[in-house]
C-alpha cells in the first residue's frame, strides 16, 4: 500500500498527573481538549501517544509548517542526538540552529521520540538530553521544546526529573515561590505539560479512508460493525484495517480481521527469492514464538542478529535455533515489527501480540500431553484455590477463542474474563447467555 499524506486536524488531551513519592498519570482528562497552537504556547511539552497513533508524523510535519510560516523549528530523533549532533536534524539544517543561538528570537523543537531513544543504552535517554541542554544553554529561555514518547515508555518521575534538571526553564527564584504557593503537590503547576495524542473521530476516518479511494461511509459501518473502532482510531492500523478491506472488499469480526491482518503482513516473506523465501505457516509459527517469548518474559525488544546489546532484550536465535540469520532479519522486517531502532524491533501492535501467543499456545495444545504444562502458564494454584495468571490475562481472553477446554476452565473461574479483551462476539451464542449469567449472579452475591 502507497502511503498518502492525510490533511488531520489533531487533538491533545491534557494529562493529569499525580505527584508524590509514586508519580504516575491518570487515565481521564486533566482540561480541555487542545490543538497544536495551545501546545507550542508551552516552553516544555510531552506528547504520549501508541505506537501507530502518528506522533512522529504529526510533530515532523508541524516543524516544517513553522519554517513555512517563517519560525525557527526543528525535528530530530532522539536516538540521533549525539556527538555528530548537526547532523541529526531533519527539520531544519545545523546551520539554521547555529544562526538561531547566535540571535535572540525563539525556536520549536520536536524530539522525538523517547521510547525509540530507550531502545539502545539505559542511559541513552539522559545522554540524549543532557546533550541537548548543553546545546541549546545559552538560549534555552528562548527555545519551546516538544517531546513525544509512547506512555508505556515514559517514566514519569525519572524522565521528568531529566527535563527539569537539562532542559529547565524560568529563573530558579521564581520556581522556588511557585512552590511556597503550592504546599499540595497535586495542585502545583510543573513546567512540563504532559498532554496525550487523541484519537482519529468517525469523520477522519472516513476522511483518511476516502484518500485512499476506499467508500468511506461502507468503510466506516464496517468498523462500527466489527467492533473496530478502537484500531481505526490509530493511522497506522486504520491503514492496516483499509488494507484489509482493499484485499477483501469486507471487514469481519475482530478476530478475523487480526488474524487476515496477520496474513497480509506476513505474506512477502512467502514471495522472497531464496533463501530468504519462508512459507506462509513457518513464517506465522516464528512470529508467533517469537510473541510468546516476548509475552512469558516480559521482555519487549526484540533483537536483531547483529545486536551487541542483548541484555534484558528476547534473542529470536534461541527462539528460534532452526532459522538462519536472513530469515530472522527478513522476519523482523515486517509489518507485525515497528521499525528497526538500534538494531532491536517491538511488535507493533499490543492486540496482534497476545494473538500470536494465543495461537502459539493452541498449537501446543493439540500435541499429545502437552495440555497440563500448556495450561500451567495461564492458570496456577495458589493458597489452595485456582486462579488465572495476571501477566497472561489478556493472552488468555484469545486462547479461549481458539481451544474449548481452556475457555471452559477460564469462564468456570472468572466469568467476565471474556469481556476484558478478545473478541467476545465469536463466542458461542450459549456460552455468551451463560457467562452473562454468571455475571449478573456474581454481581448479586456481591450485592449482599
Amino acid at each position: 500500500m502507497k502511503d498518502i499524506i492525510v490533511p488531520l486536524i489533531r487533538r491533545f488531551v491534557p494529562a493529569k498527573p499525580h505527584f508524590g513519592e509514586w508519580e504516575f498519570l491518570h487515565p481521564e482528562p486533566g482540561g480541555t481538549v487542545q490543538g497544536w497552537r495551545a501546545l507550542e504556547e508551552q516552553y516544555r511539552v510531552l506528547v504520549l501517544a501508541d505506537a501507530g497513533a502518528g506522533k512522529t508524523f504529526e510533530a515532523k510535519d508541524r516543524a516544517a509548517k513553522l519554517r513555512a510560516d517563517g519560525a525557527n523549528a526543528f525535528f530530530i530523533r532522539i536516538e540521533a542526538i549525539d556527538a555528530a549532533f548537526e547532523n541529526g536534524f531533519e527539520v531544519g539544517t545545523a546551520a539554521d540552529f547555529a544562526e538561531w543561538l547566535a540571535g535572540d528570537g525563539e525556536a520549536y523543537f520536536f524530539l522525538d521520540s523517547v521510547d525509540e531513544a530507550q531502545l539502545g543504552t539505559p542511559r541513552a535517554l539522559e545522554d540524549a538530553i543532557r546533550l541537548f541542554g548543553a546545546r541549546i544553554q545559552t538560549a534555552r529561555e528562548r527555545a519551546r521544546i516538544i517531546i513525544t514518547s509512547r506512555e508505556d515508555a515514559w517514566q514519569a518521575l525519572t524522565d521528568r526529573t531529566l527535563v527539569e534538571q537539562y532542559l529547565p526553564h524560568g529563573a530558579p527564584a521564581e520556581a522556588d515561590e511557585k512552590k511556597k504557593k503550592n504546599s499540595d503537590e497535586t495542585e502545583s503547576d510543573p513546567v512540563l505539560k504532559i498532554y496525550r495524542l487523541g484519537g482519529l473521530k468517525p469523520d477522519q476516518i472516513r476522511l483518511f479512508a476516502a484518500h485512499y479511494g476506499v467508500d468511506a461511509n461502507a468503510f466506516m459501518a464496517a468498523v462500527e460493525r466489527g467492533g473496530l473502532t478502537t484500531l481505526a482510531e490509530r493511522p497506522f492500523d486504520l491503514k492496516a484495517l483499509i488494507l484489509v478491506w482493499q484485499a477483501d472488499g469486507a471487514l469481519g469480526s475482530r478476530l478475523k480481521v487480526l488474524q487476515r491482518l496477520i496474513e497480509l503482513q506476513l505474506a512477502p516473506l512467502s514471495g522472497m527469492v531464496a533463501p530468504q523465501k519462508i512459507s506462509a505457516d513457518r513464517a506465522r509459527c516464528g512470529a508467533q514464538a517469537l510473541a510468546a517469548a516476548v509475552t512469558l518474559t516480559g521482555r519487549s525488544i526484540v533483537s536483531l542478529p547483529d545486536d551487541a546489546n542483548k541484555v534484558d532484550r528476547v534473542d529470536p536465535a534461541a527462539v528460534l535455533p532452526d532459522w538462519s540469520e536472513p530469515e530472522l532479519v527478513a522476519l523482523l522486517r515486517t509489518g507485525i515489527f515497528d521499525d528497526i531502532v538500534y538494531a532491536s524491533v517491538r511488535f507493533r501492535h499490543r492486540e496482534i501480540r497476545e494473538l500470536l501467543t494465543a495461537e502459539w499456545a493452541q498449537r501446543l495444545l493439540v500435541r499429545p500431553g502437552a495440555r497440563p504444562e500448556v495450561e500451567g502458564l495461564f492458570f496456577r494454584n495458589q493458597y489452595g484455590e485456582e486462579v488465572i495468571v495476571p501477566r497472561l490475562r489478556p493472552t488468555l481472553c484469545w486462547l479461549l477463542l481458539l481451544d474449548e477446554g481452556v475457555r471452559d476452565r477460564a469462564l468456570a473461574l472468572e466469568p467476565d474474563i471474556a469481556s476484558e479483551g478478545g473478541d467476545p462476539s465469536q463466542l458461542p451464542l450459549a456460552v455468551r447467555r451463560e457467562m452473562l449469567a454468571g455475571i449478573v449472579a456474581q454481581i448479586a452475591a456481591d450485592a449482599k
